[in-house]
């Protein structure tokens, strides 16, 4: 049965360490799974009888696609039932929390760096890193314009990222008018 795909209720599974997600990031989750299906299974551990809770699944790692599921009015879900401890649950759904949250600013940089170093165009480093090709397009121009400050903020999330794709067009074009 390992690594078999099953469908299970989803008001058996219960969410052992939820997170807020952002409501844009959600929707795109959404979106894919309304346009695309779902692409990977959710995993779940099979609560023992003498736990206090019940019968039932601990959500071991897919919240995002299991509440993506229920905005969509589903019943059941694909899943993939492991064998793990009570703790090894939680330990497996914090880490999941721990490795959604979004890099430090300088390491997504980095990273966009290290893949245009390889080839990758910025439509697959958005791919690979989950944010739009425009977005990445933004933060190498800021970077080559020695836009330090700014990519800083566009990374951080200081400010919108609109206003800051277009600081440095208008620096750069003022200064070669009036320089």
């Amino acid at each position: 049965m390992k690594d078999e795909v099953i469908m299970i209720p989803i008001d058996r599974i219960r969410i052992l360490n939820p997170r807020h997600r952002d409501k844009k990031k959600f929707e795109l989750i959404v979106q894919s799974i309304r346009n695309l299906g779902l692409k990977k299974p959710i995993q779940v551990s099979l609560r023992s009888t003498d736990e206090p809770e019940g019968p039932g699944y601990d959500l071991v790692c897919g919240q995002g696609r299991i509440e993506a599921f229920i905005a969509l009015g589903h019943k059941e879900i694909p899943a993939i039932v492991v064998e793990v401890s009570k703790e090894e649950r939680l330990l497996r759904s914090l880490i999941e929390n721990m490795a959604r949250r979004l890099p430090p600013p300088l390491a997504l940089m980095n990273e966009i760096e290290r893949l245009r170093e390889q080839g990758y165009s910025n439509v697959e480093i958005g791919q690979k890193l989950d944010i739009a090709d425009t977005t990445v397009g933004g933060y190498i121009a800021l970077k080559k314009a020695g836009e330090e400050r700014l990519l800083e903020a566009a990374v951080s999330g200081v400010f919108p990222w609109a206003s800051q794709w277009k600081l440095p067009r208008r620096t750069r074009s003022n200064c070669s008018a009036n320089c």
